[in-house]
């Protein structure tokens, strides 16, 4: 489950970040007029690999991308933060999100 922050301070520090914007979030509630954007901090490169597939396996997530440093907040966007402890199916190498195969 995520919360919305409202400073950088919020974000733990973490060696990589996977940002993307979430097109369902956005437009509405605390983001009406705004971008939602979720942050995703992770323990390593390849942890933050897996997070960024999660993401592109949701068509929902647009902008996906990795970065080294803590975000920057801007004013345009509300920010989501997605932890492993409290959203791990965002942090699965098993793609809990991947298009399933239909067998038959």
């Amino acid at each position: 489950m995520s919360h919305t922050i409202e400073s950088r301070k919020e974000i733990p520090d973490a060696p990589f970040y996977v940002l993307s914007n979430d097109r369902f979030m956005s437009g509405w509630g605390r983001a009406r007029d705004k971008t939602n954007t979720i942050i995703l901090p992770c323990a390593s490169y390849e942890q933050a690999q897996v997070v960024e597939q999660n993401c592109h396996d949701r068509s929902e997530q647009k902008n996906v991308r990795i970065v080294s440093n803590k975000p920057t907040l801007r004013a345009h966007v509300v920010y989501s933060l997605l932890t492993e402890q409290s959203s791990p199916y965002w942090f699965s190498p098993t793609r809990p999100f991947g298009k399933r195969v239909s067998r038959g």
